[in-house]
């Protein structure tokens, strides 16, 4: 009889649940509520430039509850984290698509398409690509494009700080200046992105790789 109960047990068990898996989705998770604590640190100080240094006004009640928001979601998950329950493809990917709709609330009320940081919107898309199954990639793929195709006709503009909207006579030196600010606004958001992608989802694709590779030794093995 035990041979026969030890047999169903392996059989009833649901592929990819074992206990390196479960780790390997926990370690996943982490790493996205670390990056998500990142981004409202990043967030935080961008505002606080904008506010403090460029003083510039901006719809600043929904940005500070979107900022919200994502703290209670990050608070969420860590108490989630403290279960040992596996976690699954789908509920990654409900997590990158709740980061996804953050951003584009944010961005909705500062520029939308025209905000620098428009392009983190490819952050989500390449960790899905580093950690989900095809399919939950190209629906983050569509997610992710239908967000900025829909920020590029329905947002707030943003409204310039009062030494960049004088009158005509300012000319070049105006222009000049506005241009400087995206630039650098497209840059820092360049370097964000990299330093994101260079650490944690470098770390994502190597836990995935470690995972199957101890599935590829499990096999040999029986």
């Amino acid at each position: 009889h035990e041979p026969r109960t030890t047999y169903a047990v392996y059989v009833a068990k649901p592929p990819g649940m074992n206990v390196f898996s479960a780790q390997t989705g926990h370690r996943h998770l982490r790493r996205l509520a670390a990056l998500r604590g990142v981004a409202i640190g990043a967030q935080g100080g961008v505002l606080a430039l904008a506010w403090f240094v460029l003083g510039m006004h901006l719809p600043w009640l929904p940005l500070l509850a979107t900022m919200a928001a994502q703290a209670l979601v990050a608070l969420l998950t860590g108490l989630r984290l403290s279960s040992a329950r596996p976690v699954s493809n789908m509920e990654l990917f409900a997590q990158l698509c709740l980061d996804v709709l953050a951003l584009a609330v944010l961005l909705y009320f500062s520029g939308g398409s025209t905000n620098p940081f428009i392009s983190l919107f490819l952050l989500p898309l390449v960790i899905a690509a580093a950690t989900l199954p095809r399919g939950y990639t190209w629906g983050m793929a569509a997610l992710t494009t239908a967000c900025y195709t829909l920020l590029m006709k329905f947002y707030v503009p943003l409204k310039l700080p009062h030494a960049l909207s004088g009158g005509m006579e300012m000319g070049n030196m105006r222009r000049e200046s506005i241009f400087n600010l995206h630039i650098f606004g497209m840059w820092l958001g360049f370097v964000l992105s990299a330093g994101i992608i260079a650490y944690f989802v470098v770390k994502m694709a190597q836990a995935v790789r470690e995972r199957d590779e101890s599935l590829a030794r499990s096999r040999e093995e029986t």
